[in-house]
Protein backbone atom coordinates (compact mmCIF):
# COMPACT_ATOMS: atom_id res chain seq x y z
CA UNK A 1 0.00 0.00 0.00
CA UNK A 2 1.26 3.28 -0.94
CA UNK A 3 2.43 6.14 1.82
CA UNK A 4 -1.01 8.17 0.95
CA UNK A 5 -3.17 5.49 1.24
CA UNK A 6 -2.02 4.42 4.59
CA UNK A 7 -2.06 7.80 5.93
CA UNK A 8 -5.71 7.66 4.62
CA UNK A 9 -6.39 4.81 6.37
CA UNK A 10 -4.81 5.89 9.51
CA UNK A 11 -6.15 9.61 9.36
CA UNK A 12 -9.59 8.73 10.99
CA UNK A 13 -8.09 5.93 13.13
CA UNK A 14 -10.05 7.89 15.94
CA UNK A 15 -13.46 6.16 14.15
CA UNK A 16 -12.16 2.98 12.16
CA UNK A 17 -14.01 -0.13 14.71
CA UNK A 18 -12.63 -3.07 11.38
CA UNK A 19 -10.77 -3.08 8.59
CA UNK A 20 -12.47 -2.99 5.55
CA UNK A 21 -9.89 -4.96 2.91
CA UNK A 22 -9.90 -2.54 -0.04
CA UNK A 23 -7.31 -2.70 -2.92
CA UNK A 24 -5.58 1.02 -3.85
CA UNK A 25 -7.69 0.73 -7.04
CA UNK A 26 -11.21 -0.23 -5.02
CA UNK A 27 -10.25 3.12 -2.78
CA UNK A 28 -9.09 4.92 -6.00
CA UNK A 29 -12.04 4.48 -7.26
CA UNK A 30 -14.60 5.40 -4.53
CA UNK A 31 -12.38 8.60 -4.36
CA UNK A 32 -13.52 9.47 -7.49
CA UNK A 33 -16.72 8.68 -7.06
CA UNK A 34 -16.43 11.37 -4.02
CA UNK A 35 -15.30 13.56 -5.87
CA UNK A 36 -17.95 13.49 -8.97
CA UNK A 37 -21.03 13.65 -6.74
CA UNK A 38 -19.88 16.08 -4.35
CA UNK A 39 -18.65 18.28 -7.20
CA UNK A 40 -22.41 17.63 -9.16
CA UNK A 41 -23.66 18.54 -5.35
CA UNK A 42 -22.12 21.85 -4.38
CA UNK A 43 -22.06 22.86 -8.27
CA UNK A 44 -25.96 22.67 -8.42
CA UNK A 45 -25.15 19.84 -11.47
CA UNK A 46 -27.04 16.87 -10.04
CA UNK A 47 -29.80 16.50 -13.08
CA UNK A 48 -33.46 16.10 -11.56
CA UNK A 49 -35.46 16.78 -14.54
CA UNK A 50 -36.82 12.95 -14.84
CA UNK A 51 -37.87 13.75 -10.98
CA UNK A 52 -39.88 16.83 -12.47
CA UNK A 53 -37.69 19.31 -11.25
CA UNK A 54 -35.57 21.60 -13.28
CA UNK A 55 -32.19 23.29 -12.61
CA UNK A 56 -33.65 26.97 -12.25
CA UNK A 57 -36.71 25.63 -9.78
CA UNK A 58 -36.73 26.28 -6.16
CA UNK A 59 -37.26 22.86 -5.06
CA UNK A 60 -33.72 21.98 -5.91
CA UNK A 61 -32.52 19.67 -3.02
CA UNK A 62 -30.48 20.65 -0.32
CA UNK A 63 -30.04 19.57 3.66
CA UNK A 64 -33.38 21.10 5.40
CA UNK A 65 -31.76 22.07 8.42
CA UNK A 66 -29.52 24.08 5.58
CA UNK A 67 -32.33 25.43 3.85
CA UNK A 68 -34.20 26.46 7.10
CA UNK A 69 -31.12 28.11 8.97
CA UNK A 70 -30.56 30.11 5.92
CA UNK A 71 -34.43 31.29 6.20
CA UNK A 72 -33.12 32.15 9.74
CA UNK A 73 -30.37 34.29 8.75
CA UNK A 74 -31.93 36.02 6.41
CA UNK A 75 -34.35 37.23 9.38
CA UNK A 76 -31.49 38.66 11.41
CA UNK A 77 -31.38 35.75 13.56
CA UNK A 78 -27.97 35.54 15.39
CA UNK A 79 -25.22 33.04 14.83
CA UNK A 80 -25.26 31.58 19.00
CA UNK A 81 -29.08 31.27 17.97
CA UNK A 82 -28.82 29.34 14.65
CA UNK A 83 -26.55 27.25 17.17
CA UNK A 84 -29.23 26.60 19.54
CA UNK A 85 -31.61 26.33 17.51
CA UNK A 86 -29.70 23.80 15.55
CA UNK A 87 -28.29 21.62 18.70
CA UNK A 88 -32.33 21.39 20.06
CA UNK A 89 -33.55 19.99 16.52
CA UNK A 90 -30.98 18.10 15.82
CA UNK A 91 -31.58 16.06 19.52
CA UNK A 92 -35.00 15.44 17.93
CA UNK A 93 -33.75 13.65 15.01
CA UNK A 94 -34.31 10.30 15.05
CA UNK A 95 -36.00 7.39 12.85
CA UNK A 96 -38.26 10.17 11.20
CA UNK A 97 -38.77 12.35 7.65
CA UNK A 98 -35.62 14.78 8.41
CA UNK A 99 -37.40 17.93 5.90
CA UNK A 100 -40.63 17.51 8.21
CA UNK A 101 -38.88 17.91 11.46
CA UNK A 102 -36.44 20.72 10.33
CA UNK A 103 -39.23 22.76 8.82
CA UNK A 104 -41.28 21.40 12.26
CA UNK A 105 -38.72 23.46 14.14
CA UNK A 106 -38.58 26.84 12.23
CA UNK A 107 -42.15 26.83 12.91
CA UNK A 108 -41.09 26.51 16.49
CA UNK A 109 -38.23 28.97 16.55
CA UNK A 110 -40.78 31.62 14.80
CA UNK A 111 -43.30 30.91 17.13
CA UNK A 112 -41.61 30.09 20.62
CA UNK A 113 -38.05 31.41 20.34
CA UNK A 114 -37.91 31.22 23.85
CA UNK A 115 -38.10 27.18 23.25
CA UNK A 116 -34.41 27.31 22.39
CA UNK A 117 -33.37 29.91 25.32
CA UNK A 118 -32.17 27.42 27.66
CA UNK A 119 -32.46 29.79 30.72
CA UNK A 120 -36.29 30.34 30.22
CA UNK A 121 -36.86 26.60 29.45
CA UNK A 122 -35.11 25.99 33.20
CA UNK A 123 -37.78 28.21 34.08
CA UNK A 124 -41.02 26.67 31.97
CA UNK A 125 -42.99 23.82 33.67
CA UNK A 126 -42.20 20.18 31.93
CA UNK A 127 -45.74 20.14 31.09
CA UNK A 128 -46.47 22.87 28.84
CA UNK A 129 -42.70 21.79 27.18
CA UNK A 130 -44.30 18.88 26.26
CA UNK A 131 -47.32 20.31 25.19
CA UNK A 132 -45.34 22.81 22.99
CA UNK A 133 -43.23 20.51 21.32
CA UNK A 134 -45.92 17.70 20.57
CA UNK A 135 -48.17 20.13 19.01
CA UNK A 136 -45.38 21.38 16.44
CA UNK A 137 -45.11 18.01 16.23
CA UNK A 138 -41.20 18.37 16.98
CA UNK A 139 -41.23 15.36 19.48
CA UNK A 140 -41.61 12.33 18.81
CA UNK A 141 -41.68 10.20 21.50
CA UNK A 142 -43.69 13.63 23.45
CA UNK A 143 -42.55 12.31 27.19
CA UNK A 144 -38.79 11.35 27.07
CA UNK A 145 -37.92 14.09 23.96
CA UNK A 146 -39.43 16.81 26.07
CA UNK A 147 -37.26 15.84 29.20
CA UNK A 148 -34.01 15.58 26.80
CA UNK A 149 -35.02 19.04 25.40
CA UNK A 150 -35.17 20.50 28.92
CA UNK A 151 -32.01 18.10 30.44
CA UNK A 152 -29.69 19.52 27.40
CA UNK A 153 -30.87 23.36 28.72
CA UNK A 154 -30.03 22.72 32.09
CA UNK A 155 -26.62 21.57 31.09
CA UNK A 156 -25.95 24.50 29.04
CA UNK A 157 -26.54 26.92 31.90
CA UNK A 158 -25.25 25.35 34.93
CA UNK A 159 -22.24 23.39 32.93
CA UNK A 160 -19.11 25.85 31.69
CA UNK A 161 -18.31 22.91 28.86
CA UNK A 162 -17.09 22.83 25.41
CA UNK A 163 -20.61 22.13 23.95
CA UNK A 164 -21.77 25.31 25.88
CA UNK A 165 -18.48 26.80 24.26
CA UNK A 166 -18.94 26.33 20.96
CA UNK A 167 -22.50 27.67 20.95
CA UNK A 168 -21.74 30.71 22.37
CA UNK A 169 -18.27 31.43 20.70
CA UNK A 170 -18.62 29.55 17.78
CA UNK A 171 -15.19 27.51 18.26
CA UNK A 172 -14.43 24.28 18.88
CA UNK A 173 -13.03 20.80 18.43
CA UNK A 174 -14.98 17.37 17.35
CA UNK A 175 -12.75 15.36 19.54
CA UNK A 176 -13.91 17.40 22.58
CA UNK A 177 -17.36 18.32 21.56
CA UNK A 178 -17.92 14.36 20.67
CA UNK A 179 -16.23 13.48 24.14
CA UNK A 180 -18.36 16.36 26.05
CA UNK A 181 -21.60 15.00 24.97
CA UNK A 182 -20.84 11.85 26.45
CA UNK A 183 -20.58 13.27 29.60
CA UNK A 184 -22.28 12.54 32.72
CA UNK A 185 -23.32 14.97 35.55
CA UNK A 186 -24.15 13.09 39.06
CA UNK A 187 -25.01 9.91 36.96
CA UNK A 188 -27.37 11.98 34.52
CA UNK A 189 -26.69 11.77 31.11
CA UNK A 190 -25.54 15.55 29.94
CA UNK A 191 -26.90 15.72 26.37
CA UNK A 192 -29.39 13.27 25.54
CA UNK A 193 -30.64 12.02 22.09
CA UNK A 194 -27.49 14.08 21.03
CA UNK A 195 -24.62 12.18 22.29
CA UNK A 196 -25.99 8.76 19.80
CA UNK A 197 -23.13 7.40 17.22
CA UNK A 198 -24.99 8.91 14.15
CA UNK A 199 -26.40 12.04 15.99
CA UNK A 200 -23.22 13.28 17.57
CA UNK A 201 -21.08 13.46 15.13
CA UNK A 202 -24.06 14.78 12.69
CA UNK A 203 -24.42 17.52 14.79
CA UNK A 204 -20.47 18.42 14.88
CA UNK A 205 -20.98 18.40 11.20
CA UNK A 206 -24.05 20.91 11.59
CA UNK A 207 -22.42 23.50 14.24
CA UNK A 208 -19.68 23.91 11.17
CA UNK A 209 -22.12 23.97 8.34
CA UNK A 210 -24.74 25.10 8.24
CA UNK A 211 -24.02 26.60 11.79
CA UNK A 212 -21.06 28.63 10.55
CA UNK A 213 -18.61 27.61 13.66
CA UNK A 214 -14.99 26.80 13.39
CA UNK A 215 -14.64 23.20 14.12
CA UNK A 216 -10.92 21.99 14.94
CA UNK A 217 -10.19 18.29 13.91
CA UNK A 218 -13.22 17.99 11.77
CA UNK A 219 -12.01 15.30 9.91
CA UNK A 220 -12.75 12.63 12.44
CA UNK A 221 -15.98 13.56 11.57
CA UNK A 222 -17.27 10.36 9.27
CA UNK A 223 -20.62 9.78 7.08
CA UNK A 224 -23.38 9.65 9.09
CA UNK A 225 -24.87 6.30 8.01
CA UNK A 226 -28.57 6.39 7.59
CA UNK A 227 -30.90 3.92 4.73
CA UNK A 228 -30.26 6.74 2.04
CA UNK A 229 -26.42 6.84 2.43
CA UNK A 230 -26.42 2.75 2.75
CA UNK A 231 -28.17 2.72 -0.28
CA UNK A 232 -26.21 4.62 -2.55
CA UNK A 233 -23.09 3.25 -1.20
CA UNK A 234 -24.08 -0.08 -1.77
CA UNK A 235 -25.37 0.93 -5.21
CA UNK A 236 -22.02 2.04 -6.31
CA UNK A 237 -20.40 -0.90 -5.22
CA UNK A 238 -17.93 0.72 -2.76
CA UNK A 239 -18.99 -1.61 -0.14
CA UNK A 240 -19.77 -5.65 0.01
CA UNK A 241 -22.86 -4.91 2.33
CA UNK A 242 -25.59 -5.69 0.28
CA UNK A 243 -26.11 -9.37 1.42
CA UNK A 244 -26.15 -8.57 5.11
CA UNK A 245 -29.45 -7.72 6.83
CA UNK A 246 -31.57 -4.73 6.16
CA UNK A 247 -30.99 -3.14 9.15
CA UNK A 248 -28.54 -0.81 9.73
CA UNK A 249 -25.93 -2.50 12.15
CA UNK A 250 -23.12 -1.33 13.39
CA UNK A 251 -20.72 -3.66 11.26
CA UNK A 252 -22.52 -2.34 8.03
CA UNK A 253 -22.00 1.68 9.66
CA UNK A 254 -18.63 1.20 10.32
CA UNK A 255 -17.69 -0.18 6.75
CA UNK A 256 -18.99 1.95 4.72
CA UNK A 257 -17.63 5.00 7.16
CA UNK A 258 -14.31 2.72 6.85
CA UNK A 259 -14.71 2.68 2.95
CA UNK A 260 -15.56 6.49 2.20
CA UNK A 261 -12.79 7.75 5.10
CA UNK A 262 -10.27 5.91 2.79
CA UNK A 263 -11.43 7.20 -0.32
CA UNK A 264 -11.72 10.62 1.22
CA UNK A 265 -7.96 10.86 2.79
CA UNK A 266 -6.77 10.31 -1.06
CA UNK A 267 -8.33 13.31 -2.73
CA UNK A 268 -9.99 16.51 -2.75
CA UNK A 269 -13.83 16.73 -2.90
CA UNK A 270 -14.56 20.65 -1.97
CA UNK A 271 -17.30 21.82 0.22
CA UNK A 272 -18.74 24.77 2.31
CA UNK A 273 -15.90 26.35 4.27
CA UNK A 274 -15.56 24.56 7.60
CA UNK A 275 -15.70 21.06 5.69
CA UNK A 276 -14.24 20.93 2.54
CA UNK A 277 -12.38 17.90 1.52
CA UNK A 278 -13.17 16.11 4.71
CA UNK A 279 -16.43 13.24 5.24
CA UNK A 280 -18.73 15.94 6.71
CA UNK A 281 -18.81 17.51 2.94
CA UNK A 282 -19.17 14.22 1.52
CA UNK A 283 -21.83 13.26 4.03
CA UNK A 284 -23.91 16.13 3.43
CA UNK A 285 -24.02 14.92 -0.61
CA UNK A 286 -24.10 11.56 0.02
CA UNK A 287 -27.82 11.90 1.56
CA UNK A 288 -28.96 14.24 -1.11
CA UNK A 289 -28.27 11.69 -3.81
CA UNK A 290 -29.64 9.05 -2.14
CA UNK A 291 -32.59 10.44 -0.99
CA UNK A 292 -33.62 11.81 -4.62
CA UNK A 293 -31.41 9.66 -6.42
CA UNK A 294 -31.14 6.27 -5.46
CA UNK A 295 -34.70 6.03 -3.62
CA UNK A 296 -36.09 7.24 -6.78
CA UNK A 297 -34.54 4.24 -8.28
CA UNK A 298 -35.74 1.66 -6.23
CA UNK A 299 -39.43 3.57 -6.04
CA UNK A 300 -40.01 2.94 -9.90
CA UNK A 301 -37.82 -0.23 -10.36
CA UNK A 302 -35.48 1.18 -12.57
CA UNK A 303 -32.04 3.39 -13.20
CA UNK A 304 -32.65 7.42 -13.71
CA UNK A 305 -29.32 8.57 -13.99
CA UNK A 306 -28.94 12.41 -12.43
CA UNK A 307 -25.24 12.06 -12.63
CA UNK A 308 -22.33 10.71 -14.49
CA UNK A 309 -21.21 8.64 -11.13
CA UNK A 310 -24.65 6.66 -11.58
CA UNK A 311 -22.74 4.68 -14.95
CA UNK A 312 -21.27 2.74 -11.44
CA UNK A 313 -24.75 1.98 -10.67
CA UNK A 314 -24.94 -2.25 -9.81
CA UNK A 315 -28.96 -1.48 -8.45
CA UNK A 316 -31.06 -4.27 -10.37
CA UNK A 317 -34.75 -4.67 -10.76
CA UNK A 318 -36.05 -7.12 -8.47
CA UNK A 319 -37.75 -9.72 -10.43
Amino acid sequence: MNSCIKTACQKNAFWRRENLSLSVSDIAHAARLAEIITDDFYNDRLDLTARGISHDSAQRPRLPEAECVEILRASGVSDRDVRLYTTFVAAMDRARDATSLWNNGLRLFRDHPELFDPSVVLEMPIQELREILSVYKVSQRHGPDSDAWGVIARSLVSRESPVRRVIDSGFGDAKELLDDLRSSDRGQTCFPLLRGEKIGPMWVRMLAYPGGAKIDNIDIIPVAVDVHVRRVTENLGITKTSGISQEITKPVIHSIQSAWCNAVGTTKIGGPEGIADTCAALDTALWVFGKHGCSHCKKVGHRVPISSACEQCQFRVSS
